[in-house]
């Protein structure tokens, strides 16, 4: 099975989505922004690579580093695109 087919079977599943609610304990609309973004993370990825982690049935784990990774961490382009913008725009509408 080549990587377009793992991801393929990965969205029908919705394994990165379920990962997300079991790592990030929360269901807010950043969530379809980071599954998108794990996604087209996974696609960039070298073929062998996510080969062998499937094969090896290490995917899933990959998967859940890759979320904790950019949901947890303020240096992540998750962070910088999404989670920064939303602290500061709910700062702005309390008024600072």
């Amino acid at each position: 099975m080549g990587k377009q087919e793992i991801i393929e079977e990965l969205a029908r599943g919705k394994i990165v989505e379920e990962i997300i609610d079991n790592v990030c304990k929360t269901n807010s609309v950043e969530m379809k922004d980071l599954a998108q973004d794990i996604y087209l993370s996974l696609l960039e990825k070298d073929e062998k690579r996510i080969q062998k982690l499937y094969d090896n049935q290490q995917l899933s784990f990959f998967i859940a580093k890759m979320v904790t990774n950019n949901y947890f961490s303020e240096t992540s382009p998750f962070y910088t695109k999404y989670k920064k913008f939303s602290a500061r725009s709910e700062e702005l509408k309390n008024g600072f």
